[in-house]
């Protein structure tokens, strides 16, 4: 068992090697791909609502130019990410959750759907919905979530409440991991405003890589932003879903098992609540395929948003595994944002919230 000095010595060399990493080469560039009619750029549904988010998002979009080189695509990326904190005039992302904060006032649990629906001084509304293309395995079916300013998931489940977008719901994992066979979709979360100019390169910058290169296909099946808690609906009937299981719950082991998890509906497996301090609920966070596989006997269920064990530091072994797991250079693209990354911070005690990229915290 490693002692905490140690395993913050491991995360510190891991993080390291992942940011001090150039862009992996993949060979030459292979075929020019085929039409992107299917990866149309991220959009805000509501532009009317935030023309002004709208209009930096159609100006920093990324290219799709026959033959790109991944050192190309890097390029690209990272210019069009200065040009848009430029528009935005942010410099460190920390900025984002003081200035979201300030549109509010000191008293009260704060809550996504109050600031929703408050507005940015030059006009824009600050609760968007982002739509981005994701890659999905074949056969994968559209979940409706629901959202609201609740204490439990179950009553949002259960009662009356607004729509919030979808997740995809994939349940064998040979399908997971067929990237062959996947298809191209897209997915819709709500955002800051503000935030979602820089959200939608990310997630675009993701798509696009497995767009030119299908051994760098992510599923992006479950990404939730601003929000205070959410759910599926109650009463779909029984669901299973298969995920997999490890030796122990902490190892380093990579001897995988599939585990077929069973869930009451599908309510019981899309869920969650963010705590009141947390960057969700003022739409500064990001949760890249954020599951519940946890007890019947599975061990660190992959993917496991909230993990203590050192297995999890080896990224791109736990995405060769199964796919939904973020490989390092979805972190490392999440790094050239300014995001905070899950190795820089701890959730609790020796925990790790790997699903989680969001803009820092700090004192107002």
């Amino acid at each position: 068992m490693l002692n905490r000095s140690n395993l913050w010595l491991l995360a510190a060399a891991c993080l390291s090697v992942w940011l001090a990493a150039t862009s992996a080469s993949f060979g030459e560039p292979g075929p020019t791909p085929p039409s992107p009619a299917a990866a149309s750029p991220p959009v805000i549904l509501e532009r009317s609502q935030a023309p002004r988010a709208a209009g930096i998002m159609k100006q920093t979009a990324l290219s799709y130019d026959p033959q790109m080189s991944p050192q190309d695509r890097d390029q690209d990326f990272l210019t069009k990410v200065r040009q848009a904190k430029g528009l935005l005039a942010v410099g460190r992302l920390i900025e984002l959750r003081h200035q979201t904060l300030n549109l509010r006032p000191d008293v009260g649990e704060i809550s996504w759907e109050d600031l929703r629906s408050r507005r940015w001084p030059q006009g824009d509304r600050v609760g968007v919905t982002l739509s981005v293309p994701v890659w999905v395995p074949a056969g994968a079916q559209k979940v409706k979530t629901f959202c609201g300013f609740e204490k439990k998931w179950q009553t949002v489940a259960a009662g009356p409440a607004r729509p919030c977008g979808y997740v995809w719901h994939a349940a064998k994992m040979a399908d997971v991991n067929d990237k062959a066979r996947y298809r191209a979709e897209r997915i819709q979360l709500e955002i800051n405003s503000k935030f979602a100019p820089l959200v939608g390169l990310l997630l675009e910058y993701i798509f696009r890589e497995g767009y030119y290169d299908v051994s760098r296909r992510v599923p992006m099946l479950v990404v939730r932003g601003g929000e205070d808690t959410f759910a599926a609906k109650e009463g779909s009937g029984p669901v299973n879903a298969e995920c997999l299981s490890f030796p122990d719950a902490d190892g380093s082991s990579l001897a995988a098992t599939v585990a077929v998890c069973q869930f009451q509906d599908l309510a019981h497996m899309y869920h969650g609540r963010h705590a009141p301090g947390s960057n969700h609920r003022l739409g500064l966070a990001l949760d890249l395929n954020d599951y519940n596989f946890r007890g019947q006997g599975i061990n660190d269920g992959s993917p496991n948003p909230i993990s203590p064990a050192t297995r999890q530091y080896n990224r791109d072994a736990m995405y060769k595994l199964d796919a939904r797991n973020m490989p390092s250079w979805v972190y490392r693209a999440a790094k050239w944002l300014g995001m905070r990354l899950p190795q820089e911070w701890n959730y609790f005690g020796y925990q790790t919230d790997w699903e989680h990229v969001d803009v820092g915290t700090g004192v107002k």
